[in-house]
């Protein structure tokens, strides 16, 4: 069950299935920092920190922008409505995704701070131990052709469910101990109309891995499975 803190200009809204006394607190990076709950970082557009509340683990994002725009504006949004702040949007998105049994975080919290006509935003979400990303078992010489079969199936299962993510890429995909495939980040992605949006996805990721120095061109017949989409 969602419950929500709505102070001025500070929303939050958070699980309270998954928190036996949560705190606002957790948004904050002095807090989180002084108390060391801090478990790890990790690197990429903005910092990412993982975790450790309550003895479970968590991952929190703030959400940045990329591209030439975010000279101008780094983590500022256009404020309409909270509807169609990228976290609440977000956060619903990955609970239906969830509901639907599909392998991707669950979402737990979001917070929406507005100044104006702007805001900031942030999400929780649980993590799930993994054993790394695509990206660095790529890098690794980690993949096989079962883990190749399985990441097929994996996004097999999110075709099927007409979903497009906007940002498929290969540090965005993480393998547990079980050789199991999660996706990440889907922000900005929505259920798609057109089959030929998931054609998108796939290719974005196949971009992605080229990069890396260790892939030989093993998503190929994933690629052409979608290709004429």
């Amino acid at each position: 069950m969602d419950k929500i803190i709505y102070k001025e200009n500070v929303y939050i809204q958070y699980d309270s299935n998954t928190f036996s006394n949560f705190s606002s607190n957790l948004f904050n990076i002095d807090y989180i920092s002084k108390n060391r709950l801090i478990k790890s970082t990790i690197k990429g557009r903005a910092t990412v920190f993982e975790l450790e509340y309550e003895n479970k683990k968590y991952i929190l994002k703030h959400y940045v922008r990329g591209g030439f725009i975010a000279n101008i504006s780094y983590d500022k949004y256009l404020f309409t409505s909270l509807l169609t702040t990228r976290c609440l949007k977000e956060y619903n998105f990955l609970n239906k995704l969830h509901k639907k049994g599909l392998p991707v975080p669950k979402p737990v919290a979001i917070q929406v701070i507005t100044n104006r006509f702007t805001y900031t935003a942030d999400i929780i979400t649980n993590k799930i131990d993994n054993e790394g990303t695509l990206h660095d078992f790529v890098s690794n010489q980690k993949m096989n052709v079962n883990l190749w079969e399985n990441l097929k199936n994996t996004l097999e299962k999110f075709y099927q469910k007409n979903i497009y993510h906007s940002d498929l890429n290969a540090r965005n995909i993480i393998i547990d101990k079980n050789n199991n495939f999660f996706i990440l980040d889907f922000d900005n992605s929505y259920f798609f109309y057109k089959k030929k949006y998931f054609k998108k996805s796939i290719i974005r990721l196949e971009r992605s891995l080229k990069k890396i120095k260790n892939y030989n061109n093993e998503m190929e017949n994933i690629v052409n499975k979608y290709i004429n989409l």
